[in-house]
């Protein structure tokens, strides 16, 4: 069961984010070829994932069959994972920080005042929620990502540089 339950998360943590990376990855070109888009556009980028990222996959329900005293002191690292999880409330953190991050993307995208320079500093924010989430995650689960997209997002957002980079300044 705590495998299953690991999967799960690393699932709903796949169902948020692919969009989100989606859509960074889409608005590049639009950035670099100086073209407007409007909002509705930016929805059917979205919608085209075909991904399930916006109905909440049942993790929470899931989860509601840990019980307290299999977070002791003697629980393996996976169950501790898990009860961080559900203690901190990550999962509903994670859906308002890319929820918003989404939005506010997508608000500098069809704002035709936004120049180049805001376009990408757009980017880069959410680029940055999704290495600051992917983070949270692998420091929650022992230094590891529960999943191989997981890992190969991290590679491709340079995340390691995104986090070393924010650290500094």
């Amino acid at each position: 069961m705590e495998e299953e339950l690991i999967r799960a998360v690393a699932q709903e943590y796949m169902d948020r984010l692919t969009p989100l990376a989606h859509l960074i990855d889409c608005l590049a070109d639009v950035t670099s070829n100086d073209m407007d888009i409007s909002r509705g556009e930016l929805w059917d980028i979205l919608d085209k994932m075909n991904v399930s990222a916006y109905a909440v996959f049942p993790v929470h329900a899931l989860l509601s069959c840990l019980r307290p005293a299999d977070a002791g002191p003697m629980a393996p690292p996976g169950m501790r994972f898990l009860h961080e999880i559900l203690s901190r409330e990550i999962i509903p953190t994670m859906h308002r920080r890319v929820e918003q991050a989404t939005e506010n993307l997508i608000g500098v995208f069809t704002d035709r005042r936004s120049s180049r320079k805001v376009r990408e500093q757009a980017q880069i924010k959410s680029s940055a929620v999704i290495c600051t989430e992917l983070s949270r995650l692998k420091q929650l689960h022992q230094g590891t990502l529960p999943h191989p997209d997981l890992v190969e997002m991290w590679s491709s957002f340079f995340c390691n540089e995104v986090l070393t980079a924010r650290d500094v300044d």
